[in-house]
């Protein structure tokens, strides 16, 4: 059995898609995407997964995104897989939610996907991010100083339904796997623009020695135990005593003030996280830091994060809402709140 039939055995006998489920596959027509569809309509025999395929076009490079939306479209076709695409001008996304190109874009596409998913029935999207990808994102993250939470690199299960099964495959597998069965793919000329940060960490890690790869991988492998064993810890210790509500979200202060730190972090950002602007963290790391504290000096207090978002403390109580406007009116709606905490990639990786 080779890498790619080996993940997807694994997500079917882990539960990450259980056999028989639907499933959405977001199928870029990239090399790794065009791998996981065809893995998967060879696994679907044996897990009776039900597959639809969803694509993406985010109004960059027409021409040659409209010829990917035509090549998914086609295998799609092939395989006797439904097919669902959406287009978005992820510029004008980015503009308007005041993010960069690369954060509007996963904005707009998680969005859509999840969209895709619930039109098709589908509780599950499978995305297909792999070992490389994960270790790119550990080196960007470890670049900007990110968290823990950023460090171990994106989530083989997200809360939205997101999944990842090919987290332990590498690029070179996924291309021996295409070779073998003589499938074609699809470039994005975008990944040579060495403006945008990723592509420049890919490019780097293209001629970095192979024990400097190693060593990245052993340590995003032990940042990934970590956070699994922090989560682990949080849904026993905090998850319980945390409430939300339509309006508000609420917590035990005395409970969050006496627990570790780093759990501290975890459940004020679940807190504040459905009334954040969409694609944007709830508040910035040092905002966070000072309530971090707050809560441990055990006394009530009142805090605004980014001018939007009210943390207060009363007694055994902290509460998190959106800070009224003058006139009465919240500045930013959280009637969204389910869709922004599905497609905010600043939230959730």
């Amino acid at each position: 059995m080779g890498p790619i039939a080996a993940a997807l055995a694994r997500a079917a006998e882990s539960g990450l898609i259980p056999p028989g489920e639907s499933v959405l596959l977001a199928v870029s027509g990239g090399a790794d995407s065009t791998a996981l569809l065809y893995g998967a309509a060879e696994a679907a025999a044996r897990t009776g997964w039900a597959v639809a395929v969803g694509h993406v076009h985010h109004g960059w490079r027409p021409r040659e995104a409209d010829r990917d939306l035509a090549f998914v479209r086609e295998h799609a076709r092939r395989l006797g897989f439904p097919f669902a695409f959406r287009r978005h001008d992820a510029r004008e996304a980015a503009r308007a939610l005041r993010l960069s190109p690369e954060a509007g874009a996963r904005h707009v596409r998680y969005a859509a996907l999840l969209e895709m998913a619930r039109e098709a029935g589908a509780p599950l999207v499978a995305t297909a991010h792999q070992r490389d990808d994960a270790v790119e994102s550990y080196l960007l993250a470890r670049d900007r100083r990110g968290g823990l939470a950023r460090l171990a690199g994106p989530r083989e299960r997200r809360s939205d339904g997101v999944v990842r099964p090919f987290l332990s495959v590498t690029r070179a597998e996924i291309l021996e796997f295409l070779r073998e069965r003589g499938l074609a793919f699809r470039r994005d000329s975008s990944n040579g623009n060495l403006a945008l940060d990723r592509n420049r960490i890919r490019r780097a890690l293209s001629v970095t020695a192979d024990a400097d790869r190693r060593a990245a991988g052993a340590e995003l492998d032990r940042l990934t135990e970590a956070r699994e064993r922090l989560e682990r810890e949080f849904s026993e210790l905090v998850e319980p005593h945390l409430g939300f509500g339509p309006d508000s979200s609420s917590a035990d202060a005395e409970i969050l003030g006496g627990c570790p730190e780093e759990l501290r972090r975890i459940a004020l950002h679940r807190l504040a996280s459905p009334f954040a602007r969409p694609g944007r963290p709830p508040m910035t790391g040092r905002e966070r830091e000072q309530i971090v504290g707050l809560l441990a000096s055990g006394a009530d207090f009142r805090f605004e994060a980014g001018r939007a978002i009210r943390f207060e403390r009363r007694g055994p109580t902290l509460t998190v809402r959106c800070r009224p406007s003058p006139a009465g009116r919240r500045e930013y709606d959280p009637a969204s709140r389910t869709s922004t905490m599905r497609a905010s990639a600043e939230i959730q990786l």
